[in-house]
């Protein structure tokens, strides 16, 4: 494994400075021998287990998954992946326990999601944050299935505004327990699930206003057990992962003994935070599960399937649909894995990685299987193949754990919070600058670095075979910190409002972490297998990061010159007609 920069370091939000910590990512992670052996074992056995008994297009229409399946998965020991051995799962680490999920959902995407739901955010929060005895008490029946998990936050009026929850939990007299009022939408496993991770308001100390009697609502996350009066609706008919179960919950008065607060009290935000950065990471690798199949789909077809006397694998425009496909694929897998693996390393931030991943890898799955679709062409839309359902199943992942709008809006905030911290002590220094003489010469220096070549990070041990698709990240590296730096003297505390401004910075960091996983693992290639046997692969690299140069370079070249304010305008008066107004009538 690679050598550790200090665990609370976050290799994106250093971007953001103008900084590369090539430490982090360099060499690009492998699994041990061991676990790698693990995985090999689990997989296979689901693989020759599906091929016999999963029939996907009977989950799809049937909008149920036999709880024969499920029983069989259960002793394969699938359900209890992630949870430690003590408590009687299989403790597998992040990075094992993705490729497991992207192969789940090679087969399924209902049964990703299903156990998406128990592991990567159902039950995860008492891992994370559950006492000894919360953990004794629950995780082994979770980890044999014989009792599944959910995560209830979404509401009928907050979905990613987690702030506006109105599901509250009051405090007994004899503050034994709380009373459990409101309800969830949206909950996958709502139906089957026996253990919910809950978060409801409840009255707290504010911390602001001292140690005095003065309370404020604020969100705390409880285990809540479905004996506990837990009733669900009936399960939503979906476009896609039919065979997953979806339902509102509802609560009334609900007893919660308080000793299944998950976490502290008034502390909830942080406990959803960290289990949805955590979770994301299994969507993001059933993304890939679905892409791979897509291409294996899209490649069979176009190489067997003729037309003017060749396969259509031969013309150009449907070459450059291929190649596109797979170097997305690539780069979305790299990034994936390359994020697991600081995971198992024990980095404690890496929040931005995450919504990346999950962004990058939802949005590239949907292009592929798009264009798998438009290479099978007839049969493609046509419900005996499985392509159609493939893009069904495809298209709830830019959705759920957080908007990809969101997402960005995440991304861009959360990294320019360190320079916009940074430039606010800068400024109280100029206006003190004897007593801000610390801060003034730091500035001056990390500027200085940054602007004049030659000097300031570089990338160093990356195989000189990529020394263009180097430099490239080098520069906008550079020119990322600038934009960053200007956005903020621009815009100021009103950037919060800038979500245009927003995307661009966030589409650029997403390209920028993409590129960095994807010439990481080329060099990787390169040092284990040569540079001939490699040429495959620094191909599908150097046309990744040409691309993705490009898109950068447009992004920040956008900062300044736009038409953003006349979209806004378009956008209003389109909402103010209700619609779109003309007709040639």
């Amino acid at each position: 494994m690679v050598a550790t920069s200090p665990k609370n370091a976050s290799f994106t939000k250093s971007l953001f400075f103008g900084n590369i910590l090539e430490e982090m990512v360099f060499p690009y992670p492998q699994m041990s021998k061991e676990e790698k052996e693990t995985v090999n074992i689990l997989v296979d056995s689901f693989k020759k287990y599906a091929e016999k008994n999963i029939d996907t297009t009977k989950i799809d229409r049937e909008e149920k998954i036999s709880p024969e399946v499920m029983s069989t998965l259960s002793e394969m020991g699938l359900f209890g992946m992630i949870i430690p051995e003590k408590y009687g799962g299989s403790g597998l680490s992040a990075t094992a326990y993705a490729r497991v999920m992207q192969e789940v959902c090679s087969v399924d995407a209902s049964l990703g999601v299903t156990f998406g739901g128990h592991q990567s955010i159902g039950l995860k929060g008492i891992i994370l944050f559950g006492t000894e005895a919360q953990k004794k008490k629950y995780l082994p029946d979770l980890a044999t299935g014989k009792k599944m998990a959910a995560f209830a936050l979404t509401e009928p009026e907050a979905g990613s505004d987690a702030a506006g929850i109105k599901t509250k939990a009051i405090l007994s007299e004899d503050k034994k327990h709380y009373i459990l009022n409101g309800s969830k939408i949206w909950i996958t496993n709502g139906g089957i699930a026996d253990v919910f991770t809950v978060f409801a308001k409840t009255e707290e100390p504010d911390e602001k206003e001292g140690q005095g009697n003065l309370k404020k609502w604020k969100i705390t996350a409880f285990i809540v057990t479905r004996d506990m009066g837990v009733r669900n609706g009936p399960e939503e008919h979906k476009m896609g992962i039919r065979g997953s179960s979806t339902t509102e919950l509802y609560f009334e008065n609900c007893k919660v003994p308080a000793e299944n607060i998950l976490g502290e009290p008034g502390k909830g935000f942080k406990v959803a935070m960290e289990i949805l950065n955590n979770g994301r990471l299994g969507l993001a690798a059933g993304c890939i599960g679905g892409a791979k199949k897509a291409i294996k789909l899209a490649t069979t077809h176009a190489t067997t399937r003729k037309q003017f006397g060749k396969s259509i694998a031969e013309f150009g425009m449907i070459q450059d649909k291929i190649a596109n496909i797979t170097m997305d694929t690539f780069a979305a897998e790299s990034m994936i894995y390359m994020t697991t693996a600081l995971i198992d390393r024990g980095v404690e931030d890496y929040s931005l990685e995450s919504a990346i991943c999950k962004i990058f890898s939802s949005e590239s799955a949907w292009r592929v299987i798009n264009e798998a679709v438009q290479i099978g062409a007839g049969i493609a839309y046509m419900r005996e193949y499985p392509y159609e359902q493939l893009l069904r199943d495809a298209r709830i992942n830019i959705i759920f754990e957080g908007t990809n709008e969101i997402l960005r809006c995440f991304t861009a905030l959360a990294g320019m919070q360190g320079p916009g911290q940074y430039l606010k002590e800068v400024g109280q220094a100029m206006r003190y600058p004897l007593k801000g003489i610390g801060p003034l010469s730091d500035f001056a220096v990390k500027k200085i670095s940054r602007d004049i070549v030659g000097l300031g990070d570089r990338i160093t041990k990356a195989d000189i075979y990529l020394k263009k698709e180097t430099a490239l990240i080098e520069d906008y590296v550079k020119y990322l910190a600038t934009a960053v730096e200007k956005t903020l003297m621009k815009h100021q505390k009103t950037i919060w409002e800038k979500e245009f401004v927003q995307r661009r910075i966030a589409n650029a960091v997403i390209d920028l972490y993409a590129m960095i996983c994807t010439v990481s693992r080329t060099t990787s290639f390169i040092q284990k297998d040569g540079l001939a046997k490699s040429k495959y692969v620094i191909q599908l690299c150097q046309s990744f990061c040409d691309r993705a140069s490009r898109r950068i370079k447009r992004n920040l070249r956008s900062m300044d010159g736009n038409d953003d304010e006349r979209l806004k305008d378009l956008s209003n008066q389109t909402c103010a007609l209700s619609g779109y107004p003309f007709d040639i009538l």
